[in-house]
């Protein structure tokens, strides 16, 4: 299997575990969604979807090394928020 082709599959999987993470903190909390995230991104303790989150990153970055465009990915709704921090970086 190709190196491009590879990375690309990392980026479906890593997504589809952030995504899966995600949803599960939604249902978990509901309305105290919002909140919650917010006190976990300022506590000191692991977060998984924030590592779940890092994990997609460093796929794109790996895609893009390989030589692909972080623009053919179908990063769907987290399109956004992924290109803001690969930009932060």
């Amino acid at each position: 299997m190709p190196a491009l082709e590879r990375a690309r599959l990392e980026v479906d999987e890593a997504l589809k575990a952030y995504e899966a993470c995600v949803e599960r903190e939604e249902a978990e909390y509901r309305e105290e969604y919002e909140r919650v995230t917010f006190m976990e991104y300022e506590a000191p303790a692991p977060d998984p979807c924030a590592e779940a989150f890092l994990r997609l990153l460093r796929a794109v970055q790996a895609y893009e090394a390989a030589g692909g465009r972080r623009e053919d990915l179908p990063l769907g709704a987290r399109r956004d928020q992924v290109y803001e921090a690969l930009d932060r970086e």
